[in-house]
């Protein structure tokens, strides 16, 4: 019985060790197919757009009229952008995935009601041209982000952040950018990305 058990292992370990290239490579050409036909549809969501806006999957993007995205900009799976207060987003951003950006928040200074009452205080966003946002990210109501800025991986951003800065955490500065002499757009160069 041992004999049979051992054979039959060993041919379903040799069928696995051939198959498995095949259908890793099955999978993830299906895969990336889906999430480019999720991305197609949630770009036709955002009607104010730039050329060539893509977008990696799943996303979230309340009051899509009040949202303005640039030319070149990749959007990482799984963003919600809640766009009711007013976003714009410059050309070239580059937007990692699980990224929020908030553009309205609740009212916590009610005199009646706790934690807060159901009016919506409304925060305008802007992010300018050639910035690069990581994973995680996330950005409240009433913010600035300047040209050229990068915002590192799980960084909360409350208040503007400078041209060229590099952020993290809560932010905090911990550097700025040099820029190139004649910088190209890595939107417009990776069209792919």
């Amino acid at each position: 019985m041992s004999i049979i058990r051992n054979f039959i292992q060993k041919t379903f370990d040799s069928i696995v060790l051939v198959c498995y290239p095949f259908i890793k490579i099955y999978y993830s050409h299906f895969y990336l197919r889906i999430n480019n036909l999720i991305g197609d549809y949630f770009v036709s969501t955002i009607h104010n757009r730039g050329i060539d806006l893509r977008i990696h999957g799943f996303g979230r993007f309340t009051s899509p009229e009040r949202i303005k995205i640039g030319d070149y900009c990749r959007i990482g799976n799984n963003a919600h952008f809640h766009g009711s207060g007013g976003l714009k987003i410059g050309n070239n951003v580059q937007i990692s995935r699980n990224v929020t950006i908030y553009t309205a928040n609740h009212n916590f200074n009610s005199a009646t009601h706790l934690p807060y009452d159901n009016t919506e205080l409304y925060g305008f966003v802007t992010i300018g041209d050639n910035v690069w946002i990581g994973m995680n990210v996330s950005i409240l109501p009433n913010v600035t982000i300047g040209d050229n800025a990068i915002i590192g991986m799980g960084a909360i951003i409350t208040k503007d952040v400078a041209p060229r800065s590099i952020v993290v955490g809560n932010n905090k500065v911990v550097g700025f950018r040099d820029l190139p002499e004649n910088p190209l757009m890595f939107g417009k160069e990776f069209p792919n990305a």
